[in-house]
């Protein structure tokens, strides 16, 4: 049971309380041509979205280059999650080892049947196989932050406790996605919609984004 938790918590990319909120305050730039999104000096590039994308196509035999808004928003938005929880998790110094993923993947394996089944489960909710590891890292990060803000609670005071974390820390990144692939919606950490300043965004020639871009 444990380890099928971690897979439901994983392939959701984090624990619902993260999925909350993380407010994006001020009023800074938004990202540059080749960013996707921004979190403080971190940096997801439009390299890394689309290799993302393009691998979840592949694996259902879609094909590449033929996304939908949806899909390239929710791999965004993880993409974004992800990045936030390992700044968080490196700044209180909570360190998770390969061998503590590798464990975590064996031992979800095991509970669902073996690697293909696992795959598929982490599919099914746009996560590629490369990126399965990390999100594996990502379930770990958190369990770590929640038993270091709230040692001595149970599970849903320490995930509240990493949720408050998690809004500070947003507010001091000031997260945000390139405005082509939407607006980052602050009270529930989602890409929003594409701005409704923007006629037609277009993603940048050479970056393989072309027909990427969220449609209203």
């Amino acid at each position: 049971m444990k380890a099928r938790g971690r897979v439901n918590r994983a392939a959701g990319a984090v624990l619902t309380a993260l999925t909350m909120a993380v407010a994006a305050t001020g009023c800074s730039s938004t990202p540059s041509a080749g960013s996707a999104a921004t979190l403080g000096s971190r940096d997801i590039g439009n390299d890394t979205l689309t290799t993302q994308v393009d691998e979840v196509l592949d694996a259902r035999g879609t094909g590449a280059g033929a996304p939908d808004a949806a899909l390239v928003a929710d791999i965004l938005q993880r993409l974004v999650i992800t990045e936030l929880v390992d700044e968080g998790a490196a700044r209180k110094g909570v360190v998770v080892t390969q061998g503590q993923i590798d464990q975590a993947i064996a031992e979800a394996e095991a509970q669902l049947g073996g690697e293909d089944q696992l795959r598929q489960v982490f599919l099914d909710s746009n996560v590629p196989p490369s990126a399965i590891p990390t999100q594996f890292r990502l379930s770990l990060q958190v369990d770590g932050l929640g038993a270091l803000l709230a040692p001595e609670a149970e599970d849903q005071a320490r995930q509240e406790a990493v949720f408050r974390y998690a809004v500070d820390l947003g507010k001091q990144l000031d997260a945000r996605v390139s405005p082509r692939y939407g607006t980052w919606v602050p009270d529930e950490l989602q890409v929003g919609p594409v701005p409704t300043d923007l006629a037609s965004p277009q993603a940048p020639q050479g970056d393989g984004l072309a027909d990427l871009v969220p449609s209203g």
